[in-house]
């Protein structure tokens, strides 16, 4: 185990207060006791008392411990999940005290974990609890099915179904919290990048309306792979940040008619990096992000940035490089002379099965319904 780094997270907190709030009562409790023998209030035995301060040393031991180590993350909740449930038994099985109600502890449990918003987390541990609570029920009795027993069953079921509640109630209430934040994002994100177009089209010389040909072009080859479920705000976001991106780009870049030099040419591929740099803390983008970061992939593995191959990358990444090379060719620049439709389709065609799938090429020829394109070459591809 490795010390913990502090995180904001609601289920860190949740765990850590469960094991204050334990010790704050255990130790309360043994305080309270010494205090009520000390004035002659009540008599109490001194093992009972020093067993009390033993649970209290021990809930606090635990407390520090978690709240300063923990494991990985994936099996973190498990292993709070697991301190708890093994500091109430030992509390039971204690009982220093003897309180005979003491085991009702495992049929209140559940109902706290529910608040960790984790289905497996309430069935495995909320499971446990119940078992241990039937388990306790068999503690010195002649096996018999009494009136007692079926009370404390009929608890324990209450118990279950307050826990399931519980967890519905707080897994709605936290979908739609999560849909209304990703919302607000969104358009957060959205409005953020139109405010920067209007810079990087003066500082590019090309027109925004890119953005809006981009769109519908991706939705329209979209079309052609009803499979592949992507939302509008996604296709709307992904063409804006291609966009924006540029501006990351030198000002002389857009200027010179000359080869670029490596040292531009790795500047000029930064760009794929932009929505990383962006949203790479909000996994609602990730998919944005992603074809942003792998549309110069190339399907032979002759791209960048990581020389992905094939089926290695994504699809939304394969239609923005060919549209990218669409646009650059058929749109008006400084540097070279402008394509027409068919010359750039045919271009694109050249590179069916090195730089782009031929599934996807043929998707791109129905959606800007071209069926019969005269083979073009030399026409200039370069970054748009």
């Amino acid at each position: 185990m490795k010390p913990r780094k502090r995180s904001r997270n609601h289920a860190s907190y949740l765990a850590d207060s469960m094991f204050f709030w334990i010790s704050i009562l255990v130790s309360a409790d043994a305080g309270m006791a010494v205090l009520l023998q000390a004035l002659g209030i009540i008599t109490i035995q001194w093992t009972a008392i020093v067993g009390l301060a033993v649970c209290a040393a021990v809930s606090w031991t635990v407390y520090v411990l978690h709240k300063r180590y923990v494991l990985p993350e994936a099996y973190s909740l498990h292993a709070s999940a697991f301190l708890g449930a093994s500091l109430l038994l030992f509390f039971c099985l204690y009982n220093p005290q003897n309180f005979s109600g003491l085991w009702t502890v495992f049929i209140l449990y559940p109902i706290y974990l529910s608040f960790f918003y984790d289905k497996a987390l309430v069935i495995v541990w909320g499971a446990i609890s119940y078992l241990l609570y039937a388990l306790s029920l068999g503690v010195g009795q002649s096996g018999e099915f009494t009136m007692d027993i079926f009370f404390h069953l009929t608890l324990a079921a209450a118990s279950g179904l307050c826990t399931w509640l519980g967890f519905t109630t707080l897994q709605n209430r936290m979908g739609d919290a999560k849909e209304a934040t990703d919302a607000h994002n969104r358009e957060y994100a959205i409005t953020l990048l139109n405010t920067l177009v209007p810079i990087v089209e003066r500082k590019t010389q090309t027109s925004s309306r890119e953005i809006e040909q981009m769109s519908r072009l991706i939705k329209r080859m979209l079309r052609e792979f009803p499979d592949e479920d992507v939302n509008d705000w996604e296709i709307k976001l992904l063409s804006l940040l291609h966009y924006v991106s540029r501006i990351k780009f030198p000002d002389y870049v857009f200027e010179t008619d000359e080869k670029l030099t490596t040292f531009e040419y790795q500047i000029v591929q930064e760009h794929c990096q932009f929505g990383y740099e962006m949203f790479r803390d909000d996994p609602a983008f990730s998919r944005v992000v992603q074809a942003l970061q792998e549309h110069h992939e190339r399907f032979d593995g002759t791209g960048y940035p990581k020389k992905l191959k094939g089926c290695d990358i994504v699809l939304l990444a394969q239609i923005l490089g060919i549209i990218e090379s669409f646009l650059a060719m058929t749109t008006t620049r400084a540097y070279r002379q402008t394509a027409t439709i068919e010359e750039a389709f045919a271009e694109i065609c050249t590179m069916a099965g090195t730089a782009y799938d031929e599934t996807v090429v043929k998707a791109f020829a129905k959606s800007v319904q071209i069926h019969s394109p005269t083979k073009v070459s030399n026409v200039p591809s370069r970054v748009g």
